[in-house]
């Protein structure tokens, strides 16, 4: 596309913030990631010795949700901040663009020039 053409975001169906949860807590309890991760990492943390095994895990993965609920807010702002720029920069944009597609052909030249074995 030429530099007089302009490029639109078509919008999609609009996301009400309940519906935005809903589908991230439905993505949160079906990824078995998440029930492994805590299956492997709390109970190192669990010291029998100092109480109730069931009520340290409950304290352990409350204060992970409590964390992840903090750091994923503070880049979800970031992110929006970020996508302002890039919408009212079209000249940013058009260098991230620039960028992003010489490491893609970078990557693929790489990739066809790498040895199989």
């Amino acid at each position: 596309a030429g530099e007089g053409t302009r490029r639109t975001l078509e919008a999609g169906p609009r996301t009400t913030p309940w519906q935005a949860y809903r589908q991230g807590v439905l993505v949160d309890i079906l990824n078995p990631k998440a029930a492994i991760f805590f299956m492997a990492f709390l109970p190192q943390f669990v010291r029998p010795e100092h109480g109730a095994v069931a009520t340290q895990l409950l304290i352990l993965g409350v204060l992970v949700v409590v964390v992840a609920i903090i750091a994923e807010c503070l880049l979800v702002l970031l992110a929006n901040r970020a996508s302002a720029a890039l919408r009212r920069s079209r000249r940013l944009s058009l260098w991230l663009d620039r960028l992003l597609g010489s490491i893609l052909v970078g990557l693929g030249i790489r990739l066809g020039l790498s040895e199989r074995g």
